[in-house]
């Protein structure tokens, strides 16, 4: 299953994209985020290939994902591979400089590994779109304010 979404942000390219890729950031507007460890490592490189662990919250339980960053090109592109349990996604975003801030292409595709949950796929669908429109909007709204505060940085 694959769905598209775009989204305006009226801020620098830089900054939108390091609300994306920096964990520190992300922990500021995504509530459900908890942590990003890296098994082979200290370091948070984001190499294409690094492996990492997504840890977040769902249902009021701390879960975590296995992933791999499938592509890392400052500030323009950030593509993430991550499986847990009975899916796996590929999650893609494009970032364009245009005039007054910054054009965001999210491109989502989720496997599922269960004929039962494909079977549901429509309905885990319509909350996916719903949710990650719901997302898009808040990472608008920290993005804007960040490029709108004095001494901050988008790094």
């Amino acid at each position: 299953m694959s769905q598209k979404f775009t989204q305006f942000i009226e801020a620098p390219i830089e900054t939108v994209f390091a609300c994306v890729a920096n964990p520190e950031l992300q922990r500021e507007y995504n509530p459900d985020f908890v942590q990003l460890t890296f098994p082979d490592g200290g370091d948070t490189d984001q190499a294409v290939g690094r492996k990492f662990v997504y840890h977040f919250r769902q249902a009021g339980q701390i879960q975590q994902s296995h992933g791999e960053t499938t592509a890392f090109d400052p500030p323009e592109h950030l593509a993430v591979r991550m499986e847990a349990g009975q899916w796996t996604i590929h999650i893609d975003y494009r970032f364009e400089s245009v005039p007054g801030g910054t054009d965001v292409y999210l491109e989502l595709q989720t496997r599922f590994h269960s004929a039962w949950l494909r079977f549901f796929s429509g309905l885990f669908g319509a909350a996916q779109r719903k949710d990650l429109r719901r997302r898009l909007q808040v990472l608008k709204e920290f993005a804007e304010r960040i490029a709108q505060s004095p001494g901050e940085s988008s790094e």
